[in-house]
């Protein structure tokens, strides 16, 4: 099964980000630079997250760190 980033969870649910960030309580920035890997959220955010996908923290976030990991390696 492959792990799906943040961007594409919430794109497979047709939401915008701002729509997404107001449901989640935060900006609309900082969802940005969540889904680009810019930001590493709270623990309980994580949850609240994952609990708006019906995912696990991990799922998630294994995606954002293997995103990272690419681009790291690029460098």
């Amino acid at each position: 099964m492959k792990v799906k980033t943040l961007k594409e969870l919430r794109e497979n649910r047709n939401i915008t980000q701002e729509e997404e960030a107001k449901r989640l309580e935060i900006t609309k920035e900082y969802l940005s630079m969540l889904e680009r890997g810019k930001r590493n959220p709270s623990d309980k955010l994580k949850t609240k997250i994952a609990t708006f996908f019906g995912v696990s923290v991990s799922y998630i976030f294994l995606a954002i760190n293997q995103t990272k990991c690419f681009k790291n390696d690029k460098n």
